[in-house]
């Protein structure tokens, strides 16, 4: 009879055992190394080999890695060997045919010179890999990032299924690229030895490093110290309850570099994540990153929130203050890869850099989550009552916008919005959309859009000749500015979409072209900068040649 102490133990064991089994192994001369790396990637250096280090991330059973951190130098030669584990393969997806191991890679730092010489890794599921790398493929580091495809075919039987091949061997190494010869440190004196940091990761579930052509960030607006940035539609990244929605705001960061600091990373590492992440950034929102919309914050920090823009999706913002002025900044997001409660801190998306320059004086005011008018987030001319106030003169012009809105909202009332169908004003609109459209037009022509930037497309506006009297009397501007004019679709809403009892209309170009250009604008395809200010359903937008 067993001791149930001595059996508690004998379970731990057998559960040790087999944990360590289906980890990544390797063929070491060296013990105490392998007890050291017992649970995560095992290596096995060739003389002069630097000391490496790893983790193991906890992820969820659709993405499960194990990153190694490692350098290599002149002369050296780092070996792996990955267990393959057919049921590690996705979460409820069993392997019909074969088993996908990706493989993906990151360089985060690299010698100053390379020119001639790549860093190449190696797999096979030859042994003999280890000794002789052309029994294998490769794939060599392009740009600080490596990606490759290993895939294993599976066997059937009655009992289980197995893998044809039990391990992967993976081999990394400095090669001339030119002569395709391994880089040899017979000639070259030990203090000379320049190190390659790098990355690397297999799972048979996702590429654990991944990079986005596309920078997935708009640049809503900027004034002289501030900026506002916002990613495309995340709605596809929500966790999604029976009626609602919940988004985590630590799925994306972003990390703001000077432009000078910005432009090394194309020297061989425009595509490295680990690169970015650990570089000379000014700010990220991994290190100050708030969930909160503070106007007046003054400090060098990124607040993150998330934002609901109509028909539009949902979008997270950055707001970023503390900047200097007339001066070009680099903005580069990232996507942490797993699920919502189980988001990794290794590896994930690089996208690619957004520039933006703030404004050389405070002429105008960058304002964003108001009240009534939430979807302004725009400069707007700086209001003389309120000089270095943000949040003052946002309540103002959103209570200008909301106070011209109640009189227009009582006349709706009168119409009979809940009648039948077919006796309501329209068959295809509402009441409701009659004062959604009405709402983002009154927001637009009451919160003028400011700008110091010079263009055809803008209306010059004296500072105490405004677009309207209220701002006139309640803003006063600090200065002239440029307005960048409502878009004439949000015009054109409010004639569609409300009962013709209000007699709305629009500005024709063919009778009153001059008071069409005095007050709107279009929206002009393929312009280098926003030709008109447009709030609402963008997919309402049109857009001219």
């Amino acid at each position: 009879m067993w001791h149930p102490s001595l059996l508690c133990l004998l379970i731990v064991w057998f559960q040790i055992v087999r944990a360590t089994d289906r980890n990544l192994l390797v063929n070491t001369k060296d013990t105490s190394l392998f007890e050291f790396y017992q649970d995560s990637f095992r290596m096995n250096a060739e003389p002069f080999s630097t000391q490496k280090d790893s983790s193991i991330i906890n992820s969820d059973n659709i993405y499960e890695w194990t990153p190694v951190v490692s350098n290599i130098t002149v002369g050296e030669q780092n070996s792996f060997v990955f267990n393959i584990d057919p049921e590690s393969t996705g979460s409820g997806f069993a392997p019909t045919y074969e088993i996908l191991m990706f493989l993906s890679g990151n360089l985060c730092s690299t010698p100053n010179n390379t020119d001639g010489i790549e860093l190449r890794v190696h797999y096979s599921f030859d042994e003999n890999l280890m000794t002789n790398t052309s029994n294998g493929q490769y794939e060599a580091f392009k740009d600080g990032f490596m990606e490759a495809l290993a895939i294993s075919p599976i066997q059937t039987s009655a009992s289980n299924t197995t893998s044809k091949y039990q391990n992967l061997y993976v081999v990394v190494q400095l090669f001339n690229s030119t002569t395709n010869e391994p880089l040899t440190d017979e000639f070259l004196d030990p203090s000379q030895k320049d190190v390659w940091d790098y990355r690397l990761s297999i799972s048979e579930n996702d590429l654990v490093f991944q990079w986005d052509v596309r920078s997935w960030l708009d640049v809503l607006d900027t004034d002289h110290n501030s900026a506002l940035l916002t990613t495309g539609n995340v709605t596809a990244d929500a966790q999604v309850f029976y009626n609602y929605s919940t988004y985590d705001t630590s799925l994306y960061d972003l990390y703001v570099y000077s432009y000078e600091d910005s432009l090394k990373f194309e020297d061989g590492l425009s595509l490295s994540l680990c690169a970015i992440k650990n570089g000379p950034y000014l700010v990220s929102s991994v290190d100050s990153g708030r969930v909160s919309s503070s106007l007046e914050e003054e400090g060098l920090v990124i607040q993150k929130s998330i934002r609901e823009g109509g028909g539009n999706g949902v979008s997270e913002y950055f707001y970023i203050t503390g900047l200097n002025s007339s001066t070009t900044y680099a903005a580069i997001l990232t996507k942490k890869i797993g699920k919502s409660g189980n988001l990794s801190d290794v590896g994930g998306v690089l996208f690619a850099k957004q520039y933006f320059t703030t404004r050389d004086t405070n002429t105008c005011s960058l304002i964003y989550d108001l009240h009534f008018c939430d979807g302004v987030a725009y400069s707007v001319p700086t209001s003389s009552f309120a000089y270095d106030n943000k949040t003052l003169i946002a309540e103002t012009y959103d209570n200008i916008a909301e106070a011209l809105f109640a009189n227009f909202s009582k006349a709706l009332q009168l119409i009979p919005c809940d009648a039948e169908s077919d006796a309501r004003y329209s068959p295809l609109r509402t009441c409701d959309d009659c004062s959604k459209s009405y709402g983002d037009w009154v927001c637009a022509v009451s919160i003028p859009r400011c700008t110091t930037t010079s263009s055809t497309y803008y209306m010059s506006r004296n500072k105490t000749k405004n677009r309207n009297k209220y701002i006139d009397i309640y803003v006063q501007p600090v200065s002239d500015y440029y307005e960048i004019l409502p878009c004439i679709d949000m015009c054109h809403a409010i004639v569609r979409d409300c009962p013709s009892d209000f007699g709305f209309a629009c500005p024709n170009p063919q009778y009153t072209n001059e008071l069409l250009y005095y007050s709107y604008n279009y929206y002009k395809k393929g312009a280098t900068l926003d030709t008109c200010n447009f709030i609402g359903n963008v997919s309402n937008l049109v857009q001219v040649e």
